[in-house]
């Protein structure tokens, strides 16, 4: 089972962080809990070995809140427990956090967070070097149908 800490100082999102994460990988059929913590560090090396930890990080540069945020920085840097910091807003982060679970276990089916919806078609390899007639023609015929597809919005 993946341990998942969420932490970060007051005024960020981590509790709704939290509940979303914990949600898209029960969808996803993962085993893992997720906790939201103001302690980050965990407790001995077998407990480092399973926690994710996910730092949210500041969206404001208020002082009190930098000094928060520098505070569990160092705490986790004292314990040599690795963490990904994830910024924006709770999709955002949620997209982020997502990645850094699939970082974790590849193994696994991939997540879907839903953020790549709405989104155009995945951008495709094509060879600069190519002598093939047929593809420099393709290749032009789709910039050609994108550029008048972005004309007419």
């Amino acid at each position: 089972m993946l341990k998942i800490a969420v932490t970060g100082a007051s005024p960020t999102d981590k509790t709704e962080l939290a509940r979303a994460l914990g949600h898209a990988l029960k969808e996803a059929g993962r085993d893992a809990l997720v906790a939201v913590t103001d302690s980050p560090v965990p407790s001995g090396k077998a407990a480092a070995r399973e926690i994710l930890t996910l730092l949210c990080g500041l969206e404001s540069a208020e002082p009190a809140l930098l000094a928060a945020d520098q505070a569990i920085r160092s705490a986790l840097a004292a314990a040599n427990t690795p963490f990904c910091v994830v910024y924006g807003s709770t999709p955002q982060r949620l997209a982020q956090a997502l990645g850094a679970v699939e970082r974790l276990q590849p193994g696994l089916p991939p997540l879907q967070d839903g953020q790549h919806e709405g989104r155009g078609k995945a951008w495709v390899w094509v060879c600069d070097k190519c002598s093939d007639p047929a593809c420099e023609h393709r290749l032009l015929s789709d910039l050609l149908a994108q550029r008048s597809v972005s004309a007419a919005l």
